[in-house]
């Protein structure tokens, strides 16, 4: 984050809205936005990386893919490079961001949230809902820390 400049968090979430509309999963979108608005500019084998994430992990529907997505880019701000380098600025983030998804959501489960629909308009309706408030979520979090 050092050396670039900081947008605010609404250009964040805008960024993650226009990739989900540009067919990115939802890790990648938030992910990207939550990057975006933080100033990290990511190689593309982080892009890469996020891409399994999605439908719940490989549409397993397991976590959530846009939490997912937060959590890589919590990772991205102020996980570690070293063994040395504090971990539990990243456990204490993304503990932080699992909870405040949660108890906005009610689970963190992609089968809960998105009702195993994936072809569906409504879930493109849904799951934009979860970028949206998971980007806005993870860069609130990472400005307080």
């Amino acid at each position: 984050m050092r050396g670039f400049t900081l947008k605010t968090v609404e250009d964040g979430v805008a960024e993650a809205r226009k990739c989900w509309a540009q067919q990115l999963n939802c890790a990648e979108s938030v992910l990207r936005g939550v990057c975006h608005a933080q100033g990290i500019d990511l190689p593309d084998i982080a892009k890469k990386m996020a891409t399994p994430f999605g439908g719940g992990v490989g549409r397993a529907e397991d976590l959530c893919g846009a939490l997912a997505g937060g959590v890589l880019a919590i990772g991205a701000g102020v996980g570690r490079a070293r063994p040395e380098e504090d971990k539990l600025r990243g456990y204490n983030a993304a503990g932080e961001l699992h909870k405040k998804f949660r108890d906005r959501f009610g689970s963190t489960s992609c089968k809960t949230l998105n009702k195993s629909d994936f072809k569906s308009p409504e879930h493109r309706v849904r799951c934009g809902e979860f970028v949206d408030e998971c980007a806005r979520f993870t860069i609130e979090i990472l400005r307080q820390k």
